[in-house]
């Protein structure tokens, strides 16, 4: 069985992926599902059982429909719902039990649409002649618990792999001994247990939120871990603010991910760009915005030294001050209301004019660069891979990073999240009393991506937790996921790494935040990462890191802006990295054991 993409480099033990499940029927190894971008699914829970543990699992994959449905009696309500299923090409059947209505059924389903059933708990399978032609793949499992539900539709996706066969006949055509393996090809769910880590060791990431949440360094947060393609643990705490009967952080909340969007959308895709020889970062940003920059000096300017913050740009350029009229939004460039011309929406009722951004390019070419390379985190290089990425792709930024994510089955990550999830899955940030005079709820949170609408390639990305680790791990992966190769791992190894550090000391990767080498204070804790590790951290109160050494991948989400940026309690307490720290301390507890 492959583990390409799943063994860390120094891995000594093995996660125990030990369950009943079998796999009797898999025409064309349907299972485990690759293509999630070219899917239209729906579940189908046909069983007693009115419990959404298959579900709810399915939704850390991708995106589909769910329908309940056990009533077999009625003709007229099976020809409803065999009209509902008519817009899904994969429908996933959960179920405990089939009589002969149900198998008639299921029968009528097939068509043009691929059915995988997930059927449990019982000893037999009856009426299998009804519905073996019309199903493409059958999963059986001898337990009614809730982990081999779960377990089932990790195996449909490849979160789980299984060769087992089966140790009873479930009828004539399925006898004892048949089984067929699938591989693991996606992030695996489950508990601590499975990697022999110590649950007394992680329950010291509750203690240290809930003294963060007490001491109002956030209102609440998303923590997630996850070792060797395994998440074992994946929690929320608090709420959206400070008011107790706010809506209570749940794992399907959706954070501003501020600077994360550095590697979790440009850098997604301009290494994919650069696997398609699109893009090179050894160029100059004058070889793909000649008109743009035309004899300034910053057309000379080589895009790796720009990612990697030594090209002599200004670390900020304050854009919105000169939108303001006596400290309010002027009415010359912002209206009330979207129109042809103020497209860009920066926050309820303000809505800026489409044209500024070439206002924004004209005062960044306007600022002086610094001669000398040396490391100075800035912004303002983001601006320009924006502008590339439409170049070359005749795409935004978002549309382009969509179709990514689409790939890798997300459907909880992107930019304009109020066009894509309620409002009431978004936490806040800021109370905003010098620009936007309103809470910031739902739009970007950086003045300058909000001024492009929502879309810069430094600020604008919203992620729950779960999805961004899945873009973590296919990194980790070196570009392999979900049976596909997304990136070509020779570009990741070489954003991943730190091209100018024995030169002039600076740690950073392209995009890439790499360890502080000194052991002084930065992104993550001492001794908790190797060198080759790699991450990111944002301004809202965020936080994510992936080692290859170890395996080990950290989701952090905060909205510790709320309700006011200059809150630096998240930074001082040290909240992250002491959390990082006790995974790293569960995780190397768990290998000391296995080798012992």
């Amino acid at each position: 069985m492959s583990s390409i993409g799943w063994t860390s480099q120094d891995s000594t033990h093995q996660i125990d992926y030990t369950h009943d499940l079998v796999i009797v029927k898999n025409d064309n190894d349907l299972i485990p599902l690759k293509s999630l971008d070219t899917l239209n699914i729906a579940t189908l829970n046909l069983s007693n059982n009115s419990s959404n543990y298959f579900e709810n699992t399915l939704d850390f994959y991708t995106q589909s429909s769910h329908y309940h449905f056990n009533t077999f009696s009625s003709k007229r309500i099976m020809k409803v719902m065999k009209k509902e299923m008519n817009d899904y090409n994969i429908i996933l059947i959960n179920t405990d039990t089939i009589h002969e209505n149900m198998a008639n059924f299921i029968s009528s389903l097939s068509g043009n649409k691929k059915l995988i059933v997930n059927y449990y708990g019982q000893q037999k399978l009856p009426f299998y002649d009804l519905i073996e032609s019309k199903v493409s793949a059958l999963l059986y499992s001898p337990n009614t618990n809730q982990k081999d539900i779960s377990i089932g539709c990790q195996i449909i996706f490849g979160g789980y792999p299984t060769n087992n066969k089966l140790k009873i006949s479930l009828n004539k055509d399925l006898s004892e001994g048949t089984g067929f393996s699938s591989e693991k090809i996606r992030i695996s769910y489950g508990d601590p247990s499975m990697l022999n880590i110590n649950d007394t060791i992680l329950y010291q990431i509750d203690t240290i939120v809930f003294n963060a949440i007490k001491n109002r360094a956030m209102p609440g947060c998303q923590v997630l871990a996850a070792k060797d393609g395994h998440v074992f643990y994946n929690k929320s705490f608090g709420h959206h603010t400070y008011d107790s009967t706010s809506n209570p952080v749940d794992n399907n909340n959706i954070y501003d991910l501020a600077s994360i969007t550095k590697i979790a959308s440009t850098a997604l895709i301009l290494m994919d760009l650069e696997s398609k020889n699109q893009f090179s970062s050894d160029s100059t940003l004058g070889n793909y915005l000649p008109n743009l920059l035309d004899s300034s000096d910053y057309k000379n300017l080589n895009i790796t030294d720009i990612l990697t913050h030594q090209a002599g740009l200004a670390s900020w350029i304050p854009f919105f001050f000169k939108t303001l009229n006596d400290g309010m939004p002027s009415y010359e460039l912002y209206s009330k209301l979207p129109s042809s011309i103020h497209q860009n929406r920066v926050a309820e009722d303000l809505y800026m004019l489409s044209s500024y951004r070439d206002t924004i390019f004209q005062r960044i070419l306007e600022t002086k660069l610094k001669k000398k390379k040396k490391y100075k985190y800035s912004d303002l290089g983001y601006y320009f891979m924006n502008e590339i990425i439409k170049q070359i792709t005749n795409e935004n930024q978002d549309s382009y990073a969509e179709n990514i994510y689409k790939k890798l089955g997300l459907h909880n990550i992107g930019y304009h999240p109020r066009n894509k999830w309620s409002i009431d899955r978004i936490p806040p940030t800021e109370n905003d009393t010098l620009f936007r005079h309103q809470l910031v709820h739902g739009d970007v949170h950086d003045q300058g991506a909000a001024l492009l609408g929502g879309v810069g390639g430094h600020a604008g990305l919203f992620s729950n937790a779960n999805d961004l680790a899945v873009v973590m791990q296919m990194y980790l992966n070196q570009g392999f996921y979900g049976g596909d190769t997304i990136l070509s791992k020779d570009v990741i190894k070489k954003y991943t790494s730190s091209p100018y550090y024995k030169s002039n000391d600076n740690r950073r990767g392209i995009t890439f935040d790499k360890p502080v080498r000194d052991g002084a204070g930065g992104p993550t804790c001492f001794e908790c990462a190797s060198y080759s590790s790699f991450g990111h951290s944002g301004f809202t109160g965020n936080l994510t890191w992936a080692d290859p050494e170890s395996g080990i991948l950290y989701v952090f989400l905060s909205n510790r802006v709320y309700p006011d940026a200059e809150n630096h309690k998240l930074i001082r307490m040290n909240i992250r990295t002491e959390i990082m720290k006790v995974i790293t301390s569960a995780c190397d507890y768990s290998t000391a054991s296995v080798t012992q």
